[in-house]
């Protein structure tokens, strides 16, 4: 059997095949949900997870979102491509995944997405935004001598810079010593965890890349829009409460032609 055939497909009630990639545990139901996520392998053993849980080495946080995986995902590494045939979906989404791949290999990530989708099937991207983040800290700049705002000026060099030079994951400090050194050996640093962000993109260099790949009809949207028909149903990009998940990101989408 083919990498390409190795998964069954699933879809909406409606009909629709959609694939959300480097999902983590931020996944909807009836979606393909892909991820290599170390989240993922624990959830493929619920008792060892619920043993974890209960020994504190897992916080209350990471079990809620490993049960509320429940079997709807799939084990996969990206790396080795899209394990579905050329034009199988409606949709391919990812969220805050294509800045965590190396600058080189980001075209042939999109090929793959592109390759995957039907056509007339839509891609939807998001990441963080450099625009928003380098005027935030512009902005900061510009009122220093004025304002007393040492620690906003901090806080807006670590949007940009810290996820890039950052080796150990943040929260990885106020663990408990002992998930501090399991967590250093079962899941690494933010390299080998897939953590650390390897590229920034602003509107300009993303849809450059999008319109290199051969998407057409691009364009720039928000948490709560989208050309997917009912996209604020799948919780994806919104909190229960309406928010956006990832404040300061950059929507962009482009479809198939």
């Amino acid at each position: 059997m083919s990498s390409r055939d190795r998964f069954s497909v699933e879809r909406l009630p409606d009909g629709r095949a959609c694939l959300n990639l480097g999902s983590s545990a931020r996944v909807s139901p009836r979606w393909n949900n892909v991820d290599s996520s170390w989240l993922f392998r624990v959830a493929r053993h619920p008792r060892m997870a619920a043993f974890a849980q209960r020994l504190g080495l897992l916080s209350a946080d990471r079990y809620q979102r490993i049960q509320r995986l429940g079997r709807g995902f799939i084990l996969w590494n990206l790396t080795k491509g899209i394990p579905f045939p050329d034009g199988t979906f409606d949709v391919v989404y990812h969220s805050h995944v294509l800045e965590h791949i190396d600058r080189e290999a980001a075209p042939g990530f999109l090929e793959e997405c592109f390759r995957a989708l039907k056509k007339g099937g839509i891609l939807r991207v998001v990441v963080p935004d450099l625009e928003t983040l380098a005027r935030r800290y512009l902005a900061i700049v510009d009122r220093m001598g004025r304002e007393p705002l040492a620690a906003e000026h901090s806080a807006a060099i670590d949007e940009i810079f810290d996820q890039m030079v950052r080796r150990i994951p943040k929260e990885r400090a106020n663990r408990r010593p002992l998930v501090h050194w399991l967590e250093n050996i079962l899941v690494g640093d933010t390299a080998r965890s897939g953590e650390l962000h390897r590229w920034m993109y602003d509107r300009f260099s993303l849809e450059r890349l999008l319109k290199d790949t051969g998407f057409a009809a691009i364009g720039r949207f928000d948490a709560a829009t989208s050309q997917i028909h009912g996209w604020t149903s799948f919780g994806l990009d919104l909190e229960p409460d309406g928010s956006p998940y990832k404040p300061g990101s950059l929507y962009l989408e482009g479809t198939r032609p």
